[in-house]
């Protein structure tokens, strides 16, 4: 797997500081913003077969290792701002064409941050985003589900070895490619002074992060995304954001769509080669 050639703090809004990993590479530049519950790293395994691009991959607020803003204001329009504060202080359009890569709610972030610069981006592949059309409920979502889950979630191992082997036996974590599994443990649980792991994101941060889904305005702003947007979505339809890929492709002017068969909502961990082929040809 590739390992960051740097790693830089960068401050977004809300006191939020963000960790931004830079695999470096000759190519146009690809920001890569992640699923709830993750970090930037999960990415890894995908990010290794996009090596003809220059890679930024970030950790948004109260994920891996950026910090978290004081309370529980989860907004999802602060992720847009992460993103765009990345793009602001790391000068990424200096460089040539920006292009983006998001994965559910960091799709979701790529979608509400180029209505708010126009233009800045040269294309998004968005893999299953967010974005909840007029008249789903929470009850359509399942947050009640996802949130009682998330809340009950255990924090702690005795070792990453351990958590690794928990995660492997679950479902869906049982679904990802191994390497992105072993990412997503050694990058997103850290050692506690009593020897054991703890997970990063906090089980009461990512469950807010759930219930500020159905909130934010994505949906007001799709009709002005400028750039071209190609939506993937998994084969695999269980409630959630697969169901209204069809909705938001309706608004998005410049969109293709690609479904893509044997894949659920965390794809790009369950086969990292095939999402990454998918995006390279999309943004050709």
């Amino acid at each position: 797997m590739p390992e960051p050639v740097s790693v830089q703090r960068v401050p977004s809004t809300d006191g939020v500081e963000l960790a931004v990993y830079d695999y470096g590479g000759d190519g146009p530049t690809l920001l890569v913003g992640h699923a709830t519950g993750f970090h930037g790293r999960v990415y890894d395994p995908m990010l290794d077969h996009l090596d003809d691009y220059h890679r930024i991959s970030v950790d948004l607020r109260g994920h891996g290792d950026a910090t978290a803003p004081d309370g529980l204001d989860y907004r999802w329009e602060s992720c847009a701002d992460d993103l765009l504060a990345v793009v602001d202080t790391l000068d990424l359009t200096s460089r040539g064409p920006l292009f983006g890569f998001g994965h559910s709610m960091g799709a979701a972030a790529l979608l509400m941050a180029e209505p708010r610069q126009p233009g800045l981006f040269a294309g998004l592949v968005c893999y299953e985003p967010v974005i909840y059309p007029p008249g789903v409920t929470d009850d359509d979502a399942r947050l009640d589900v996802w949130v009682h889950r998330t809340k009950h979630r255990r924090r702690r191992f005795a070792s990453h070895e351990a958590a690794v082997a928990n995660f492997a036996a679950k479902l869906p974590y049982s679904l990802f490619h191994p390497e992105a599994l072993e990412s997503y443990v050694r990058n997103g649980f850290t050692p506690t002074a009593g020897g054991t792991v703890e997970i990063r994101c906090r089980p009461e941060v990512e469950s807010q992060l759930y219930l500020m889904g159905p909130r934010h305005r994505a949906w007001d702003s799709l009709r002005q995304v400028e750039c071209p947007v190609t939506l993937m979505r998994g084969a695999v339809l269980i409630p959630g954001p697969a169901y209204w890929a069809d909705a938001i492709v309706g608004e998005l002017p410049n969109v293709d769509f690609l479904e893509v068969e044997g894949l659920g909502h965390l794809g790009p961990m369950e086969d990292p080669a095939r999402v990454a082929e998918i995006t390279t040809q999309a943004l050709r």
